[in-house]
């Protein structure tokens, strides 16, 4: 957590998954994603998300600036997923065996999400991977059942949960990159 002073005021601005809501960390890849601003405008532009004062930015040392921007991009990400979770009284389960894989529906939906392009991808892939124990695979594929947990999960889980899905969906899609460039 960054905590800023001015003027006899203090703002706080979380700076790990883990204190961040779904939602806001939703946010947050995006402003990483956007490829017209530069690697310091997209600090500024989290810092503003967060609700960090215009008048405390404007007044930022190179230091401050330089901590608050390692703070914000410099995050161990864990390795282990967690096989289930609980949200409001339901059950949830990334994967019924003994380790974690993605099996080609869900990769399916994660790109129909992808292609949205909402701004709110962690949601989509937290809502697709994160199955109601208590349903059916064809309940769950259903789409107005992914937007409503996506919506739940937005709202009661944090950033953290999905970090250590987002590396193994790049690492899939990498894999399958250079396997298609060694084809041809």
């Amino acid at each position: 957590m960054l905590i800023f002073n001015l003027e006899g005021e203090e703002f706080k601005c979380p700076t790990t998954p883990d204190e961040m809501s779904l939602a806001q960390f939703d946010e947050i890849i995006a402003i990483s994603n956007d490829e017209s601003l530069g690697s310091i405008s997209r600090c500024f532009k989290m810092l503003e998300f967060f609700g960090v004062p215009e008048k405390v930015l404007d007044n930022l040392s190179q230091k401050e600036f330089v901590e608050a921007y390692k703070a914000l991009v410099d995050y161990e990400i864990p390795i282990d997923i967690e096989k289930s979770i609980e949200v409001n009284g339901r059950t949830y389960e990334a994967y019924n065996g003994d380790e974690f894989e993605f099996n080609a529906r869900t990769i399916e939906l994660i790109e129909i999400a992808q292609m949205k392009n909402d701004n709110r991808f962690a949601s989509w892939v937290m809502a697709v991977v994160y199955k109601d124990v208590d349903l059916t695979w064809t309940e769950h594929k259903d789409w107005n059942h992914i937007k409503h947990k996506a919506n739940l999960f937005r709202k009661e889980l944090t950033g953290a949960h999905v970090i250590p899905l987002l590396p193994r969906l790049a690492r899939r899609q990498m894999t399958q990159l250079e396997d298609a460039i060694q084809k041809d």
